[in-house]
């Protein structure tokens, strides 16, 4: 069913309920998580990607903190309405005869002024830790933090149906807190398929105020029955740059791909004069202190940031849009990698381009 778009609050762009630290180095992820709960449009299971596993950690911790801490706990508990039959995370209705009421109860979900104790320690601000923090920071909550993962006792590296079972049996009951699991490795290889069975009705349904955080390096490792029912948000190794936007000439690579029509042929010509657009920006870039290399990474950040800004409200409700972005920064960071290791910087751009071209349009998104 498809829903009616809410407009998305000014002032989201502007803050975040993480850290400081974390934001800035994980702004795309942190935006998207953010802007999922003002809208109040948690997703059940959200499936982040990349390589560095202390900021997945940190996302999802930060994420519990907020939900239970008690600076910032009444931010969802005050807005929950018991007779809204159709119901998302956060209580707000989602069946389309009530979402005149959902847009009503959009006010009590304006961006927060408070960040929880966790993220403010976090930002390195001297703060007096509530309990429920306290017990986050320490991977020692005993309601609201649960990992699944491979048995510690067995030498098996794989999640037992058994593990599995029992995780579905455990958020079975009651709890006041609002419960984050955390699945670390979510790779087929770990969560493979019958453990992975175990579990889908409880990822795709989960009791009330219950989230899913799962972890791989890439959407590709993990089963595609967990992929369907989670949000993919990429955690990139190396994020674009939140500084200044270079001065560059318009290069927008929607408007170039879409222009070229719906011929994979002629979508492809187009992307290799995208690539020879970026090249030629990022040589006005270049002066005695900046590289090729630097420019060129400068510049591909510029044009992932103008993507990003495109699809981040319909990325923050769309699994296809989610992904697309994930794997989009998964190509850009091979793309900057090659160059970075002194590949021609010309065949790494031409490469990079065409196989965004492919991802557009094997992904639909360039309406």
């Amino acid at each position: 069913m498809l829903r009616k778009e809410i407009a998305m609050p000014e002032d989201t762009q502007k803050a975040s309920i993480f850290d400081r630290h974390l934001t800035v180095r994980q702004r795309l992820a942190a935006d998207l998580l953010t802007g999922a709960l003002v809208k109040g449009r948690l997703a059940n299971a959200y499936l982040l990607t990349g390589r560095i596993d202390v900021d997945k950690w940190q996302l999802a911790k930060q994420m519990a903190a907020f939900l239970n801490c008690e600076r910032t706990r009444s931010y969802w508990q005050n807005a929950q309405s018991d007779h809204q039959p159709a119901q998302n995370l956060l209580g707000l209705p989602i069946a389309d005869e009530v979402f005149e009421q959902a847009n009503k109860s959009l006010a009590a979900f304006a961006m927060p002024e408070e960040r929880s104790c966790l993220a403010k320690s976090q930002s390195g601000d001297v703060v007096n830790m509530c309990r429920d923090c306290r017990w986050i920071q320490e991977d020692a909550h005993p309601e609201c933090l649960y990992k699944l993962g491979p048995a510690g006792a067995t030498a098996s590296r794989k999640i037992s149906v058994e593990s599995a079972r029992a995780m579905t049996e455990t958020l079975a009951r009651t709890s006041s807190a609002f419960r984050i699991i955390i699945v670390e490795d979510a790779t087929q290889d770990v969560f493979h398929r019958p453990s992975a069975n175990a579990l889908l009705k409880t990822l795709e349904e989960p009791p009330e105020h219950t989230m899913f955080f799962l972890f791989a390096e890439n959407a590709e490792s993990v089963l595609p029955t967990v992929v369907s029912r989670s949000q993919v948000i990429p955690v990139p190794q190396i994020p674009f740059s939140d500084g200044d936007a270079p001065e560059l000439p318009n290069l927008s690579f929607h408007k170039a791909i879409k222009e070229s029509g719906s011929k994979r042929a002629r979508a492809y010509l187009s992307a290799l004069d995208f690539s020879q657009a970026v090249l030629k920006a990022a040589d006005t870039l270049i002066d005695d202190d900046d590289n090729q290399r630097v420019a060129i990474s400068r510049v591909v950040d510029y044009v992932l940031k103008e993507e990003f800004e495109r699809l981040k409200v319909r990325a923050m409700e769309s699994l296809n849009e989610s992904k697309y972005l994930a794997d989009l920064l998964e190509l850009a960071e091979e793309a900057k990698s090659r160059v970075d290791h002194y590949v021609n910087a010309k065949a790494a751009l031409e490469s990079f381009s065409i196989a965004w071209a492919r991802l557009a349009q094997n992904m639909q998104v360039l309406d």
